[in-house]
């Protein structure tokens, strides 16, 4: 590998560091600065708390509601297992960077292979919602369907800055 690879592969590792310390300790600014510090140990009830605000306009049945309760459930336990494994993968990290000559073979492969389960984790999540959503009515399930055509404009709109 040239100087320059080396270089680049470096840069990119201290970012990915840099970004997933981050979300390790959160922000610690009031909230609205920065969402109160939903990427550190807060996350899971930022999440859940939202879910929870999106739940309530669809106005569920009782047997809904105890659907809603065991998904909710399973979410907030892999939401834990998330930040549990980020702070463990942190750790091994921040014990290979504070050596003299950290190695960055070590590095990318800690990273790689925290980075083999986002597949399974983003699955998890879309069952778990797909899970949810076929015991909506055809009223409810109008209305989610409304609620991610408005956040898909708005994400369009967004790419579309972004692209400029």
């Amino acid at each position: 590998m040239s100087k320059k690879e080396t270089v680049m592969v470096g840069l990119a590792l201290l970012g990915t560091i840099l970004i997933a310390g981050a979300g390790l300790v959160g922000c610690h600014r009031p909230p609205g600065f920065c969402g109160g510090g939903c990427y550190g140990k807060e996350f899971p009830n930022h999440v859940l708390e939202k879910m929870d605000s999106e739940i309530d306009a669809l106005q569920l049945t009782e047997a809904q509601q105890k659907t809603y309760r065991e998904i909710r459930a399973k979410v907030e336990s892999e939401l834990v297992e998330m930040g549990q494994e980020r702070k463990a993968i942190f750790q091994e990290v921040k014990t290979e960077i504070d050596r003299d000559a950290p190695d960055l073979n070590i590095l990318a492969d800690l990273l790689k292979s925290h980075a083999k389960r986002f597949p399974d984790r983003m699955t998890f999540f879309v069952d778990r919602f797909m899970d949810f959503y076929q015991v909506l009515d055809a009223e409810q399930k109008g209305k989610v369907v409304a609620d991610f055509k408005g956040k898909f404009k708005k994400f369009e709109a967004f790419m579309a800055l972004v692209a400029e």
